[in-house]
């Protein structure tokens, strides 16, 4: 394998990980909230603002949005599966982008 189609099958495997698996919130949920991270269309409050926030400037959560979520997943280990959904997401939409543009600039002729 590749070290390209083996960093694809990885992106792959954490897709897959936040959509299918056993976990304490919706697999539904935690692939909505991965694509809102992500860019995509809006989840119900209080997981669009988290979701959103994470994708756009993490830097910018608060405390009181990480309890908003916390109290409407019910739990702190929910809560985690929401906040590690929406950085997954962030991050394998920058990941497609850089792999979008490599494959551009590979592609390119000389």
């Amino acid at each position: 394998m590749s070290t390209d189609d083996s960093h694809r099958h990885r992106a792959e495997k954490l897709r897959a990980a936040i959509a299918g698996g056993t976990g304490i919130t919706e697999a539904a949920l935690r692939t909505a909230v991965a694509a809102r991270a992500a860019g995509g269309p809006p989840v119900a409050e209080p997981y669009d603002e988290l979701a959103r926030q994470i994708g756009a400037a993490s830097y910018r959560v608060t405390d009181a949005g990480v309890d908003a979520v916390r109290q409407a997943a019910g739990s702190d280990k929910a809560a985690f599966e929401i906040v590690m959904s929406a950085c997954v997401g962030a991050g394998l939409a920058r990941w497609d982008a850089a792999a979008r543009v490599i494959a551009e600039a590979t592609d390119a002729p000389a």
